[in-house]
């Protein structure tokens, strides 16, 4: 079988990434990445052993050898790129959001629909092992669903001297806290219930009205380091959210999203509770999954693909008490993504996120702010 070739736009944080989970798939290889100028794309490419690089994206949207593109660009750069990708009749996987306004993502998905072309959006919390056996005892053990309950917590942006692109609404969108992380507790949310959020209403907060922005360029999640130079730049996206919220069943929930939150490094949490028990899971521990009883003792079960059902123990590359992380919930992503395509299969038989889901987390995104700002109840 000859192997799919992919080309990388964007090698930050994320495409680097990105490039590691493609490589564990035997069937998939990564051809070509482009950067934002020559120099650049070369140094990248020999620092991640790839043979082809461009200093212009559209060299490589426009390479015939390439079948499939991921866009780990910032986020202000995924509505066009995706667009022209798209366009030029390849299959794409973007991160997330797909693009910073539903006006936008709206026309994403119309073109990528009437192309008949395979697209996904990265939501990587759905391919973690435990998630999938969450999943299953939702649909079939968990009853009647009472209360939906979580957060996504971190603390990298907790200093006013703490700054990255983000911050940023050209670069980053209207909105940071809330499309950066809390679009992933939404989506994980919905993939568990397989409902959707319909109203909620939300109190959105900047807690440094100003920061300062380092002279040089900083990776996320990058010290800045303390002989760099600074200019203090105002700050209009969140850095917290609080929400309630309604699906459309009628079932209650509420979930914060913070990036301030001390000694939360990338800590998101679910809980779903029902007629008959209660399951929550981690992130930061991601190898167990509880289950609440009111007339038996709880349980705690580890990812042990000898204890898990079939469709999550698929998920597991080892055995039990080998711990498996957010760089495979990654791979299950993609991999997830690439099976589809290699099957001429539907997407909806697949737990790969696409357009149409990019595209309910910015209608989400939106909600949210105009709720904050409105101070009222606002249907998504």
């Amino acid at each position: 079988m000859n192997k799919l070739k992919v080309g990388i736009i964007g090698s930050g944080f994320i495409g680097e990434a990105h490039i590691e989970a493609i490589r564990r798939l035997n069937f998939v290889e990564v051809a070509a990445l482009s950067e934002h100028d020559e120099k650049t794309a070369k140094k990248r490419a020999e620092e991640l052993n790839i043979s082809k690089y461009y200093g212009d994206y559209k060299e490589l949207i426009n390479d015939d050898n390439i079948d499939v593109i991921h866009n780990c660009t910032p986020n202000f750069l995924h509505f066009q790129i995706n667009k022209e990708v798209i366009n030029s009749g390849k299959h794409i996987f973007s991160e997330k959001p797909l693009a910073v306004n539903s006006t936008q993502t709206k026309e994403l998905l119309e073109i990528a629909e009437k192309n008949h072309l395979y697209h996904g959006v990265n939501f990587n919390y759905r391919h973690y092992p435990l998630v999938k056996e969450m999943k299953q005892k939702v649909k079939n053990e968990l009853g009647r669903l009472f209360h939906l309950r979580g957060s996504y917590l971190q603390d990298w942006m907790l200093f006013e001297d703490d700054y990255s692109w983000r911050v940023d609404p050209k670069q980053g969108g209207k909105s940071r806290a809330v499309a950066d992380i809390g679009s992933h507790f939404c989506d994980l949310l919905q993939y568990l219930t397989d409902k959707r959020i319909k109203r909620l209403t939300a109190k959105t907060k900047i807690v440094h009205p100003e920061r300062q922005k380092p002279a040089a360029e900083i990776k996320t999640f990058a010290q800045a380091g303390e002989d760099k130079k600074y200019e203090q730049v105002e700050v209009k996206t969140e850095d917290y959210a609080s929400v309630l919220f309604e699906m459309e069943d009628g079932t209650a929930g509420n979930f914060t999203v913070s990036q301030v939150d001390a000694g939360h490094k990338n800590d998101l949490f679910i809980e779903i509770s029902g007629s008959k028990k209660s399951l929550s899971w981690s992130q930061e521990n991601a190898n167990q999954l509880f289950i609440g009883h009111r007339d038996q003792a709880n349980q705690i079960l580890s990812r042990d693909p000898s204890l898990l059902s079939s469709e999550a123990a698929e998920r597991c590359y080892y055995p039990g008490g080998h711990i498996e992380g957010w760089s495979e919930g990654l791979k299950n992503s993609i991999k997830d993504f690439y099976n589809c395509i290699l099957a001429a299969g539907d997407p909806a038989d697949y737990d790969f996120a696409t357009f149409a889901d990019g595209a309910l987390e910015v209608k989400i995104t939106e909600a949210i702010l105009k709720s904050s700002r409105e101070e009222k109840w606002v249907e998504v």
